[in-house]
């Protein structure tokens, strides 16, 4: 098994985005209108989300919001090959070198 310094170091990044074609699954109202629930989109099965993920490829979305399977916060996939004129800029904002550099983590 490995423990959380196994996972070290990491280098997290802040990202700088324009999008203008997004899909957002955290509004409630939208899974309805999809035929989803909020259960579709965090199960184990994987075939609600992939195949959202390819129709909104197919249609030129630019990005997906979606509830995250943790619980914690909304995860942001961005559809790359459809960017286009939007703008995906990341820089380097912190370097995970030991837990007492991960924030919240107490040693």
């Amino acid at each position: 098994m490995i423990g959380p310094e196994g996972l070290l170091p990491r280098h997290v990044f802040r990202y700088a985005l324009r999008l203008e074609r997004i899909v957002d699954l955290t509004i409630e109202e939208n899974l309805p209108r999809l035929g989803i629930t909020e259960l579709d989109l965090v199960a184990e099965d994987l075939s609600v989300t992939r195949s959202i993920g390819e129709a909104a490829h197919s249609l030129g979305i630019q990005a997906i919001r979606s509830p995250s399977a943790t619980g914690q916060d909304h995860v942001l996939a961005i559809l790359i090959e459809n960017i286009g004129a939007g703008l995906v800029d990341p820089k380097l904002d912190e370097v995970w070198s030991s837990l007492s550099d991960v924030q919240g983590e107490k040693e």
